[in-house]
């Protein structure tokens, strides 16, 4: 949670006893006053502004969904609402847990047979739900659409809780959900070789993490994946500077919280940029950095990393190329 988002809560039960319903609206008024965001903003795509106004009022209580979407847009984690639900919302929360996993490891099949279960048990009227059952089903059958397909697909899932985003509006409040949506749309782009547009979308929700609207443990989700990729666009288009620098955040954030997923990625990427940069010092720098990569990726157990990685040092320092000949390279 962020620094002194505790405090909300232990306010608002200051405030209104055990009263549940003041005490939620409590918590997302004083957040939403704090950070200068008008209700219009916060309930774009989730309710209308007079449900948010009854909300913060006591006078309604709001649904899960709309409480855990209104949170995630104002950077509080919704984690710690999780110890008084009922049998289903917790099984169907552990289960989204589940899929999200799955699909992070490439593993589709097992991911479509929770999703099954996921779109039999919760309320797919409900656009939240609708959204995430949405985004996993095309994360789960991209190989079968066509690029266009699928950011079309993207799009319209995004489009679920984000309704002004076809006519141009990136929102400055998102949630979890909507964060992947757009890095995925992101990625649709820069296949397609619209690179300036990926770098948009990617930077606008970079910014958005620097905002520090964004919850600390929510950041460490989907943080160094939206560096990865925002570094790769930049490379890709010479921006090598901005790609270097992306890099050098990424590392940070990884190395200092372990949540070292895009690691290997990160440091290769810088590799390359300052291989292709050639500034005094960079040929060394990006040495060091292939290396990096590729004891990390071995760490990692990432096989085809370890071999991409491993061409692009024997093919930029083929001097140091003796040096592949390590067992410790090689993955059994």
């Amino acid at each position: 949670m962020l620094a002194g988002s505790s405090d909300y809560m232990g306010a608002a039960i200051a405030a209104e006893g055990n009263m549940p319903v003041y005490k939620i609206g409590y918590l997302i008024k004083q957040r939403r006053t704090e950070l200068g965001i008008t209700q219009e903003d916060l309930a774009d795509g989730i309710c209308a502004v007079t449900t948010l106004s009854r909300i913060e009022n006591g006078e309604r209580l709001p649904s899960k969904s709309h409480f855990e979407m209104l949170l995630q847009r104002l950077g509080v984690s919704d984690i710690v609402f999780y110890t008084h639900v009922d049998k289903n919302t917790l099984y169907l929360h552990e289960l989204k847990f589940k899929i999200r996993s799955l699909i992070g490891q490439a593993q589709f099949d097992e991911a479509r047979e929770l999703l099954a279960d996921y779109s039999s048990k919760a309320d797919l009227s409900l656009r939240f739900e609708k959204q995430f059952v949405s985004l996993c089903s095309t994360l789960c059958d991209e190989g079968s659409f066509s690029l266009d397909e699928r950011l079309a697909k993207l799009v319209e899932a995004l489009c679920l809780t984000c309704p002004r985003y076809n006519d141009g509006v990136i929102p400055n409040l998102l949630s979890y959900e909507e964060i992947i949506l757009l890095n995925n749309i992101a990625i649709c782009y820069q296949d397609m070789g619209d690179y300036d547009r990926a770098i948009s979308i990617l930077s606008h929700i970079k910014k958005l993490y620097e905002s520090g609207i964004v919850n600390r443990e929510e950041c460490l989700r989907t943080q160094s994946m939206i560096l990865y990729n925002l570094s790769k666009n930049f490379g890709i288009t010479g921006r090598y500077d901005e790609c270097i620098e992306t890099c050098d955040l990424g590392i940070k954030i990884a190395c200092e919280t372990g949540r070292c997923g895009c690691l290997s990625d990160l440091y290769y990427n810088r590799a390359w940029s300052l291989s292709k940069r050639m500034l005094p010092g960079d040929m060394e720098k990006a040495e060091a950095d292939t290396r990096k990569a590729i004891f990390t990726a071995v760490a990692m157990d990432n096989k085809e990393a370890v071999e991409h990685y491993k061409k692009f040092y024997a093919k930029t320092f083929p001097q140091l190329n003796l040096l592949l000949n390590y067992d410790i390279w090689t993955i059994t």
